[in-house]
């Protein structure tokens, strides 16, 4: 029995997702994008083309970028261009992509082959293994999800930048430090997701000495703000008021934001106090992970990762995908506390988690895919995560107190 070369397997994969990647595209070109949601990918396209038009222009600037879409061409407000002047360098090839449909086609397909990168490279970071069943509601789970389905189909950047992060955490988790910063300075281009990940990475790998962590993420960092100040060196002030013009529109966009409506009379002294409370958990967390190990860092970040969509930050419901990565730690973690009920328990809380989305989805936005999320959908996935990644650390220190007590017990023998 002859074997296949390894060469012509890797060739046969490359040609296998690429026929793949051509057969989605034209279905989202044919069937998705003429449902519209356009408002998140169109403004990066116009903003994209702009640029590579002329190369001075400012597309922060009020009336910049033109109403060529259908959709935009009616929408009421203006487009806005949000994310950082640096983020150009991700969607330029996509914007030289013409007609405006195929391009878009196109990102959609390059976002959900991001979904299934995260999906599994989640998996490999946490070392889980779901067994038949739990695989098939884990996919349901990483795919079935509405902040997935909708960043899928708005064309928003978050599981490109998720699938960056899950990436960058399994290479510290096998100490190839100096890429894995440099995968963790990239994914800067979406700066609400990681504005608090970024510096807990480099504090830890200050705190390890970890030199590559610490330069990789530096120097990369460096060279996308460095580059982009020399090509318009205003742009940092125009983007802070195109996102406090979108934070006021779409408030509100987290637990802190949410708190200001649930207290009225309070207004932002409720989002405040919300707000000091997570920063104080984080901090605390962020010192007590110092210095320590891989696992420490895992889940610290994973918290981190979590609390981003708690403490205020103006983060958007398909940012969320981001929250596999904590989910599938909780999972992995149960399936090492329980070996036989551990796996059941995973397939309940995930098809929960799933039902419980949707079912919010229907109740507080009547269906409507492309609207603005409820209250209760933005810190449904968190809040729930954060109870579960506490759980997580309480049986990961019982059980080490439980082996101490166990080996004093060996040594009285």
């Amino acid at each position: 029995m002859t074997r296949t070369r390894p060469e012509i397997l890797f060739l046969i994969i490359l040609l296998v997702l690429a026929v793949m990647g051509a057969l989605l595209t034209v279905f989202n070109r044919a069937i998705v994008v003429p449902l519209g949601g356009d408002q998140v990918y169109a403004p990066i396209w116009e903003a994209a083309r702009l640029v590579s038009q002329q190369a001075d222009a400012n597309p922060y600037l009020p009336g910049a970028l033109p109403r060529s879409t259908v959709l935009l061409a009616h929408e009421p407000i203006p487009p806005r261009f949000l994310y950082p002047y640096y983020s150009l360098a991700l969607f330029g090839p996509f914007a030289a992509i013409s007609p405006y449909s195929l391009s878009r086609a196109v990102w959609m397909t390059l976002g959900m082959i991001s979904l299934v990168g995260l999906a599994f490279v989640a998996v490999m970071l946490t070392r889980w293994r779901p067994g038949p069943v739990g695989t098939l509601i884990y996919v349901l789970f990483a795919f079935g999800g509405l902040h997935s389905i909708r960043a899928a189909f708005l064309g928003n950047p978050s599981p490109v930048i998720a699938v960056l992060i899950a990436a960058a955490l399994l290479l510290v988790v096998r100490e190839r430090y100096t890429t894995a910063g440099i995968l963790f300075g990239l994914t800067a281009l979406q700066p609400a997701m990681v504005v608090l990940l970024l510096p807990f990475v480099f504090i830890w790998g200050v705190s390890k000495r970890r030199k590559g962590l610490v330069w990789g993420l530096v120097g990369t960092l460096a060279v996308l703000i460095g580059g982009s100040l020399y090509l318009l060196p205003q742009w940092p002030a125009f983007h802070y008021f195109e996102l406090l013009a979108h934070f006021r529109a779409s408030f509100p966009s987290s637990l802190a934001a949410v708190a200001w409506t649930w207290f009225p009379a309070a207004g932002p002294r409720a989002m405040g106090v919300v707000a000091v409370l997570f920063l104080a958990i984080l901090l605390i967390s962020w010192w007590q992970a110092f210095g320590k190990g891989a696992r420490w860092f895992l889940w610290t970040a994973a918290l981190t990762l979590t609390i981003t969509h708690l403490i205020g930050i103006p983060v958007s419901l398909s940012s969320q995908t981001v929250l596999l990565i904590p989910f599938a730690l909780v999972f992995s973690t149960l399936t090492q506390r329980w070996h036989q009920a551990g796996p059941r328990i995973s397939v309940v809380l995930m098809a929960g988690l799933l039902a419980g989305e949707w079912a919010l989805f229907w109740l507080t936005m009547r269906g409507s895919l492309t609207g603005p999320p409820s209250s209760a959908l933005l810190i449904w996935l968190p809040v729930s995560a954060l109870v579960l990644l506490y759980w997580v650390r309480h049986w990961a220190l019982e059980s080490l107190r439980l082996k101490a007590s166990h080996l004093e017990a060996l040594r009285r023998l």
